[in-house]
């Protein structure tokens, strides 16, 4: 009798710890981030031309997202560690010093300025000035400057000649000698409070024969409203910056006539800067695989995560790009013009 007694309490206490395994599995919260597969997303319809012309394309650009997980249990733990099409990567290193909130903002804020960049760097191919110069910003102050100047001020005028960018400033300070006593019209950088102020030259250390002011310039560039279009991206609740590549083949695509993509389905991935440079991303291997599995086309990626984007690429033809001409270039060898864009004549 009490054997079988034991074997029951034997038997229960199994049950409890295998249930108690269970529920600690399904509750626990692990610091981790889960990254997996997300979904593609057409650009054209979130193109807002709101002055100029605009084309609907045959074909479409889309840019790829993950899906996020930011708190796992320890089934999806588990899941992250067996599965390669997710990934895992430890809280500390996606949030730093941020909590999640302010982690969502600086989201937005990476798409906010990716967008203004792709924007930016789409009208500029087509031989638009998106940006103007209009003066010249302080990043430090030294020297004869220093009590003078401060870094929200910006100077406009030198003795009464206008200066735009960081290069007329330079050439103005460079008809002065050391001892000098020159004037700046100077303003706060939202153009207010217009003053003039005077300041002596000073003189350069590796060369006391050259005149010497006592900042680093940075020119202060404003959106340039005259143009021939105006173009808005509406990415809604998206965030990140790794759509920068996407977003500015596709307002190429809707501001130029014919056909970008030669009618095909083309996923992109990858951010630009200002130069046209396509930088890397996280998370390129999820990106391929829900490109795979969306029907793409084509998945343009950064060249150097081409490696990591084949593996998981299947049949879809897969094309690494260093820079903005790189991933016209491939387009155009696909049948489309990325080769001969061109604005319609205003």
């Amino acid at each position: 009798m009490s054997t079988k007694i034991s074997k029951k309490w034997k038997t229960g206490i199994i049950f409890f710890i295998f249930v108690g395994f269970l529920m600690s599995m399904t509750f626990v919260q692990l610091p981790y981030f889960a990254f997996k597969p997300g979904s593609v997303n057409e650009l054209s319809r979130r193109i807002v031309v709101s002055k100029g012309k605009s084309f609907e394309p045959a074909g479409e650009i889309h840019f790829t997202t993950i899906k996020q997980d930011a708190s796992i249990n320890g089934w999806e733990f588990l899941e992250g560690t067996f599965k390669d099409s997710v990934h895992l990567i430890d809280e500390e290193s996606i949030l730093g010093t941020r909590n999640r909130d302010e982690n969502q903002t600086f989201n937005f804020e990476l798409m906010r300025v990716s967008k203004s960049t792709a924007v930016a760097v789409a009208l500029s191919h087509l031989g638009l000035d998106p940006y103007k110069a209009t003066g010249i910003g302080i990043v430090a102050v030294e020297g004869p400057s220093k009590g003078n100047l401060t870094t929200s001020d910006v100077i406009v005028r030198v003795n009464g000649q206008d200066v735009f960018t960081d290069k007329d400033l330079i050439v103005q300070i460079r008809k002065f000698k050391p001892g000098d006593l020159i004037k700046l019209d100077v303003e706060q950088i939202d153009g207010s409070d217009l003053r003039e102020i005077s300041i002596q030259l000073g003189s350069r250390e590796d060369d006391p024969s050259v005149a010497f002011l006592g900042i680093s310039p940075q020119t202060r560039l404003e959106d340039n409203n005259d143009m021939p279009v105006n173009v808005l991206v509406n990415t809604g609740r998206i965030g990140g910056n790794s759509a920068g590549l996407a977003l500015t083949l596709a307002v190429l695509d809707v501001l130029t006539p014919g056909e970008l993509t030669g009618g095909l389905q083309i996923a992109t991935t990858g951010t630009i800067d200002l130069e046209g440079n396509i930088g890397p991303i996280g998370g390129v291997e999820q990106k391929t695989i829900t490109a795979r599995e969306a029907g793409m086309d084509l998945f343009l990626v950064p060249e150097n995560s081409f490696d990591k984007a084949i593996k998981h690429a299947g049949e879809m033809r897969i094309e690494g790009v260093s820079d903005l001409d790189d991933a016209l270039q491939v387009l155009a060898q696909l049948g489309g013009n990325g080769d001969s864009l061109q604005l319609p004549k205003y």
